[in-house]
């Protein structure tokens, strides 16, 4: 009955929005738990990637957790310097922390669902009025994000009730729906002002560079939150807590701490003004993504969508090719280009790796150059961590992105024809190692020259690194064979998957020093290591192509 009020207050069908709500996230939900005919068959179950994302976004909230538990802990002391104490600091961070991944998810996962195209065709000829079809999105999206900010904020809950009490605990539970929503209706009414400012004819390339900027953002986001809490724990030990500073309360992430701070006692004149800028910014937000988010926006999405564009002249028509790839390699990569070009989705997904590489890069040369890892051995260069998590991490995500696509129904020719799709899953593989892992190679090359001054442990560090991503890949695709852009993006799976792909990545980086201790102590071992890389290098895809070839002729067409 409440829900109904506020339904019919907002001038929206209290009907048609509970229907049409309830079928969206029935579809979606169903397609989640792998329903559909070859979807669990083509690519492991569908509801196994659910889970594994919520378990991925779970163990986002223990970091979260652990972060707020800490700073809140710290920031309590007695000192006339510190302006703001208590939980504010820690609020602010782990909100910081809620948002990010809120957002990135929304950006990766969830961005179908702001920006269907397919809205208006179906709705355009239902008595439906704007504002119904503005809460039946906003509903639908709200849905995943606050489940989003519940796993990855929620476990926060624990710390700050056993450090604050229930009030406390309360207070940071509404900070986090809070920001969760905030978010939400910021990303909305960023691709609703792009829609108004850009011609529908360029809205996915606009959309697209958007997409990197934040991407970058998000990826740089917890490196330079860490530079920034550094020093603050280094003064909490000469000072016996951390201060926050004065500008502090002046952030959107501290508006909604504040609701933390005022349930724990923590009372500050500028608290409650800052809780009401926190509830003003949400209306604010409301209102402009209620005025843009229409049908209206829904018919110009369709009209981007269905738009003609000049057919471009190929490469080969513009000048020869030089290099003549093997006809199978020639076909992936043929599809790998030809998805860059017209896929939002990959293309962002490709194109975020290179800026947060030199983001990554700068931020590791902050104190000078990088160390050399054949002259401090071992963990003594663990200043070059940065750069290997980016060297093996990123073309493993970016492998993640070569097998789901809005496209994949194009995918039946790989299934009706007389393919060998173990030998389409191999060169899947080589294709990263073409296209991503070599072109690092040459940047990494270039970046160790500059730091180690020493040319030939350039060149051996930057080989080693490629070897191993490319092995990275090839263990990857032994265990998980598809075919490339032949499953359906799923709501919810794919950020949670690319952050399961970075992980593994940020594993490998964080023991590589191990083996690299060893292999770099001796002119001898470093040569022998570099052969049994390349010779395993070049075993594997061959081995990979057996390996997969019995399970690859079991998959079945997923559209």
């Amino acid at each position: 009955m409440i829900i109904r009020r506020l339904v019919e207050a907002f001038g929206a069908d209290h009907v048609q929005w509970r229907v049409l709500t309830r079928v969206m996230l029935k579809s979606d939900f169903r397609g989640a738990t792998g329903v559909s005919m070859g979807a669990s068959s083509s690519g492991g179950s569908n509801k196994g990637v659910l889970v594994g994302a919520m378990i991925m976004y779970f163990l986002m909230g223990v970091y979260v957790a652990m972060i707020v538990g800490f700073t809140v802990w710290m920031s309590g002391s007695d000192s006339a310097e510190i302006v703001h104490r208590g939980t504010l600091l820690g609020g602010t961070v782990g909100l910081t922390m809620v948002g990010m991944i809120v957002g990135m998810a929304v950006l990766i996962d969830f961005q179908s669902v702001v920006i269907s195209p397919d809205d208006y065709e179906i709705l355009a000829h239902q008595p439906l009025s704007s504002r119904t079809y503005f809460l039946v999105k906003l509903a639908n999206v709200l849905v995943y994000t606050l489940i989003i900010g519940g796993l990855v904020g929620g476990v926060a809950t624990f710390p700050v009730l056993f450090m604050a009490g229930p009030l406390a605990a309360l207070g940071w539970l509404g900070a986090v729906a809070g920001v969760t929503v905030a978010t939400t209706l910021a990303i909305i009414c960023v691709y609703a002002t792009l829609l108004r400012l850009v011609n529908p004819d360029r809205l996915r390339r606009a959309l697209s560079y958007v997409h990197v900027v934040l991407i970058m953002a998000m990826f740089g986001a917890p490196v330079f939150m860490t530079e920034v809490l550094e020093p603050l724990f280094d003064i909490a030990q000469e000072r016996g807590g951390i201060p926050a500073p004065p500008w502090l309360i002046a952030a959107p992430p501290a508006w909604f701490a504040s609701l933390l701070a005022l349930a724990a006692g923590e009372w500050n004149v500028t608290y409650p003004v800052a809780a009401l800028a926190a509830a003003g910014s949400i209306a604010v937000l409301l209102h402009y993504a209620r005025s843009r988010l229409s049908l209206a926006y829904a018919e110009n999405l369709a009209q981007a969508a269905t738009v003609s564009r000049p057919r471009a002249r190929s490469a080969s028509a513009r000048r020869p090719a030089r290099v003549r790839l093997p006809p199978e390699l020639s076909v992936i990569a043929t599809l790998v280009r030809g998805q860059f070009r017209d896929d939002m989705t990959f293309r962002l997904g490709v194109l975020g790796m290179l800026p947060a590489t030199l983001l990554y890069f700068f931020m590791a040369v902050r104190d000078g150059p990088l160390p050399d890892p054949f002259v401090e051995l071992g963990f003594s260069a663990m200043g070059l961590w940065l750069l290997h998590f980016a060297a093996i991490g990123f073309p493993l995500a970016t492998l993640e992105t070569l097998f789901r696509s809005e496209s994949f129904p194009a995918s039946w020719i790989f299934f009706s024809t007389p393919a060998d799709r173990a030998n389409l899953v191999m060169n899947a593989g080589l294709c990263v190692t073409l296209f991503m892992i070599v072109p690092f190679m040459v940047l990494f090359l270039g970046i160790f020259a500059w730091s180690f001054g020493d040319l030939w442990h350039a060149a051996a560090h930057a080989l080693v690194l490629g070897l191993i991503a490319h092995l990275a890949i090839q263990f990857m695709l032994l265990a998980a064979p598809r075919l490339p852009f032949s499953l359906p993006t799923k709501k919810g799976g794919r950020m949670g998957t690319l952050v399961g792909m970075i992980v593994v990545g940020m594993v490998i980086a964080l023991f590589l020093p191990l083996a690299l201790w060893v292999a770099y102590s001796r002119t001898a071992f470093t040569i022998a290591y570099i052969a049994v890389l390349a010779l395993a290098a070049v075993l594997m895809p061959a081995a990979v192509r057996r390996g997969v070839r019995s399970r690859v002729e079991r998959l079945e067409f997923a559209g």
